[in-house]
This record gives structure tokens, C-alpha cells and sequence, in this order.
């Protein structure tokens, strides 16, 4: 099932929640909806959901227009952050809810009912637990079976709001891999909101950047994190260093590294900003014969699991720089704090004065 998106605003009050949306969503994608609170992500995802009215615009599913359509006759599974399970009902009964609530000419027999309801808990893996109710369940089973309810009534599309928000770290990082080997299995065109960048990047096949109810990009996760469009999507997906340039010749000068080769079309003399990610740093104990080489100082290094995050003063920057190297290479220089060294970047993100790539 296909998502066309053209044209869409909303607005609340003097808030305008979203501003000229395009969107094409193809089928059986994963789509995650990315960006800080406010952005207008959980207003598209419930405009496609119909939960929301767009002001203006056009929302086509498989090349309709459902922009009038009800809710209920969209064919869309909506998974909320908080699962919404009824609790006076057992898990069985909740995952059966959407199949018995519709009119009686759709709704299938009881022995079709209790057939799709147990294929789908132990598509969730969780059908021992048919006879429990969610006060019983941990939080992470309770999202399991919200998932399951969503799926009982054959959705074309998926949509999930900040599914994993009310898990903890482990319990979410489990479930993203869970929802990606059963959306690999149901093929099922899905969308999700989140403002985790890690379990966008994780999850979705392509990724929608947000801010201020616009759309920064759109691409894979590779395209969004090491081509960044605008400089808010290179800070959003990581942290980065920024240093101030201006373009002489075809290349970028800043104070911090000299003469950098870039290809950019900013005019000469313009005015820039270079994003430098910490893992994109090279540090090295001496300069040797490049002249170009930033001159730090050391002032923290903390451990990180897998790699080893190193903070460094440096003289004429405003603030501290960080570089991130992998533990086995840290072990293998063995940098102390207070030490002098020299950094040197391996890529460089370039934006001009409207903050786009350069």
C-alpha cells in the first residue's frame, strides 16, 4: 500500500503544525517519522491515520483520496505509545476486540475470530499469556500485544506512535529488532514517530527528518547521516564540531585547519559553517611535516562501551572539541589527560549562510 502526501498543512490556532507536506511512502516501507518534540510528526502520522483533518492538501492510499474518508474505512493499525489496552480484558480479548466490534457483515465467525487471534500472539511470541491481563504483563509485552491488536484486523498500513518511549533502554533496543524481523515477515507498509535518532537509524528503511513542520530530508539512513541536507539534520543525527569558514579560490578556510579542498557551489567570500562528527577527527601525537593540523589540549577522556570519547581544548575555538575513537585504537595510542596533540578531520560537512549543504 502506497502513501502520497501532497501539498499538506495544519495549523492550531496562530501554530502551524505543518507547512506544504510532500511525501511518497512506498509499499511495504518502514518509514520513521524523526525530529524534536513539536516538529509536526504526530500530527501527519495522525492525518494519515484520519485522526486529524489536514487545512489544505491531498493524502492518496494505493492512489485514492481518503482526506474525507472515516477513520474506520481506511484500513490503518494505530499503535499508540502508552498500548491504550483495555484492562478489564484478558490479552486474547483485546487482540480479538477490533474483529467483533465490526458490523456483522464483515465480522468473521468465532472460530475464524479465535483462529487469527492465536496465529497472532504467537506471531508476537506471546501466546501463553492469552488468559492474562496488561496489569499482569511487563511493559514490553504490553506492546507486543498492542502491536498484535493493531494487526487483527488486517491493516494496509501501520502506523506506531513512539512505540518503544515508555520502555527502558534494554527492553526498547529488544523490540526494535523484534518489530524489524516481523516487518520483514508482514511486509506491511509502516510508519513510525520517534525522536530517538538511534532507533530510526536502526529500524526504518528510510528516514523523514523534521523540524518546525517541515521536512529537512528524506533518504535511507545512510543518505540523511553522511549526506546531511541542511546543518539542523547534521546536529540532529549526532554530535558534531562546528567550525567557521569562508570560501576562497574553490576551497574552505577556516582558522582551526587552514585550506580544506571542498566541492561546494557557495560563491567566493562566502561566509560558512564546517560540521566535523567526533569519529570524523584524527588525533595524533605529533603534527609531523602537515602544517595544517589543529594544536589541542586534552582535557577528559571518558570510556563508552565500544569506543572512548576524548574532550579537547583548543585555542581560538569557543568550545571544547570532542573526537571519539574506538577503544582498540585508543589502547593502541594511550592519550593521557593533559597531553598535547594535534587533530585533523577526515570529512567535512560544509552549509552555507541559509543553513543548506554548500
Amino acid at each position: 500500500m502506497s502513501i502520497q502526501i501532497s501539498n499538506v498543512s495544519r495549523a492550531f490556532g496562530n501554530h502551524r503544525a505543518l507547512a506544504d507536506i510532500n511525501l511518497r511512502i512506498e509499499p511495504g516501507e518502514l518509514v520513521a517519522l524523526l525530529g524534536p518534540s513539536g516538529c509536526g510528526k504526530t500530527t501527519l502520522l495522525r492525518i494519515i491515520a484520519g485522526l486529524e483533518q489536514p487545512d489544505q492538501g491531498t493524502l492518496e492510499l494505493e492512489g485514492q483520496d481518503v482526506v474525507s474518508r472515516h477513520v474506520r474505512d481506511r484500513g490503518i493499525g494505530f499503535v499508540f505509545q502508552h498500548y491504550a489496552l483495555f484492562r478489564h480484558m484478558s490479552v486474547f480479548e483485546n487482540v480479538a476486540f477490533g474483529l467483533r466490534v465490526r458490523p456483522r457483515r464483515t465480522r468473521p465467525i468465532e472460530t475464524e475470530i479465535q483462529r487469527r487471534v492465536h496465529e497472532l500472539l504467537e506471531l508476537v511470541q506471546l501466546d501463553w499469556l492469552a488468559d492474562r491481563y496488561p496489569p499482569q504483563l511487563s511493559g514490553g509485552q504490553r506492546q507486543r500485544i498492542a502491536l498484535a491488536r493493531a494487526l487483527a484486523v488486517e491493516p494496509r498500513v501501520l502506523l506506531l506512535d513512539e512505540p518503544f518511549g515508555a520502555l527502558d533502554a534494554n527492553v526498547r533496543r529488544d523490540l526494535r529488532r523484534w518489530l524489524v524481523r516481523l516487518h520483514d515477515e508482514l511486509h506491511v507498509t509502516s510508519v513510525f514517530v520517534t525522536h530517538d535518532q538511534e532507533e530510526a537509524m536502526e529500524v526504518a528503511d528510510r528516514i523523514v527528518v523534521m523540524n518546525q513542520g517541515r521536512i529537512e530530508q528524506y533518504g535511507t539512513p545512510d543518505e540523511v547521516y553522511e549526506t546531511p541536507a541542511t546543518a539542523f539534520v547534521s546536529r540532529f543525527l549526532g554530535d558534531v564540531n562546528l567550525f567557521h569558514g569562508r570560501i576562497e579560490q574553490g576551497q574552505l578556510h577556516t582558522a582551526a585547519f587552514g585550506a580544506r579542498a571542498t566541492a561546494t557551489p557557495a560563491g567566493e567570500g562566502a561566509s560558512v559553517q564546517a560540521h566535523v562528527r567526533p569519529h570524523e577527527l584524527r588525533l595524533r601525537r605529533d603534527a609531523g611535516p602537515n602544517t595544517d593540523l589543529l594544536p589541542v589540549r586534552i582535557r577528559r577522556i571518558r570510556p563508552l562501551g565500544a569506543d572512548v570519547r576524548i574532550e579537547l581544548d583548543a585555542e581560538g575555538e569557543t568550545g571544547p572539541i570532542q573526537v571519539v575513537l574506538p577503544r582498540h585504537e585508543y589502547r593502541q595510542q594511550a592519550f593521557s589527560e593533559g597531553e598535547q596533540a594535534y587533530v585533523e578531520p577526515t570529512q567535512l560537512h560544509v552549509f552555507d549562510g541559509d543553513q543548506k549543504r554548500a
